[in-house]
């Protein structure tokens, strides 16, 4: 039974996609499930060339709506054109290879529409990390607790651990409103492997974060993921640019000590990263 909040807003749920033929069908059936169903389904195609638009085409539902680049612009790219697209109250993302427990976006909107709540601007949740299989085989946690979280500690959390500890966006929920505000270029602080971590912590320049503690978003891991196969030994040094570039800019008020901390953070986490991809690599498909 689908369940649709009192006031109903709807939610723009924003999908980059090239060429992901062997997870989208799951991903959008995540979506299309979900128990609050007001929302739209927006995917920006970056010029695949395999089947993935003619899976989505084959799902008959309004809901789903598909905007197509005349040339291939880039991931990172893309991933700033999708948002462009969103008309809802509230605004959500997800990978075309990744998918979302089906109270996800219900759970998020009714802790926005709480008018205690109005100083939080993100929703996010813990993340299960899945395999090629779609077997959850771990489960990412926010370090520093769940319920809500301040501007101010948010922000600097993510130094402290020396990567994105809030989570990958997906499941997350965010105010349309807060997000129209941030400035243009979007997300020009970030570099290759921050751009979800800069639309975060944009996010918290204006307000607050709730986390709810259970594994709403899953962010799906293989020895094909972009994370692994461009960054697994640059991570530390991309951290450490965008922490610079975050000192740099006044509106955070960051001292040069939390680049410091973020840099030997950053490192460790890099190297613990990958001892966890050498001894939990199940031939050569698992890796987290």
């Amino acid at each position: 039974m689908k369940i649709i909040n009192k006031s109903n807003p709807k939610v723009s749920i924003c999908i980059p996609i090239y060429n992901d033929e062997n997870y989208v069908s799951e991903a959008l059936e995540s979506l299309l499930n979900q128990t609050y169903s007001n929302i739209e389904i927006i995917f920006s195609n970056n010029c695949s060339t395999d089947r993935s638009i003619e899976i989505i085409k084959s799902y008959n539902d309004s809901r789903i709506k598909i905007f197509n680049n005349e040339e291939n612009i880039g991931g990172g790219k893309n991933f700033e054109k999708v948002f462009s697209y969103a008309t809802g109250k509230y605004m959500s993302y997800l990978s075309s290879d990744d998918i979302v427990e089906s109270t996800a976006i219900e759970k998020a909107v009714a802790i926005l529409e709480d008018s205690k709540n109005e100083d939080i601007v993100l929703v996010n949740s813990y993340i299960g990390i899945i395999n090629n299989k779609s077997k959850e085989i771990f489960i990412k946690r926010y370090p520093f607790g769940s319920g809500r979280i301040s501007s101010y500690w948010g922000i600097r959390s993510n130094f402290i651990y020396g990567s994105n500890c809030i989570g990958e966006p997906n499941g997350s929920v965010w105010r349309s409103e807060a997000f129209n505000k941030i400035p243009k270029p979007l997300f020009q602080n970030s570099v290759d492997w921050t751009g979800d971590l800069d639309l975060k912590l944009e996010l918290l320049l204006m307000g607050n974060a709730y986390m709810i503690p259970e594994p709403l978003g899953k962010f799906r891991v293989s020895k094909d993921s972009g994370s692994h196969v461009n960054l697994r030994y640059k991570t530390a040094s991309q951290f450490r640019k965008y922490a610079i570039n975050i000192y740099k800019d006044k509106r955070y008020n960051l001292s040069f000590f939390w680049v410091i901390v973020g840099t030997f953070s950053s490192f460790f986490m890099m190297i613990l990263r990958n001892l966890f991809y050498v001894f939990f690599i199940k031939k050569n498909e698992i890796l987290i």
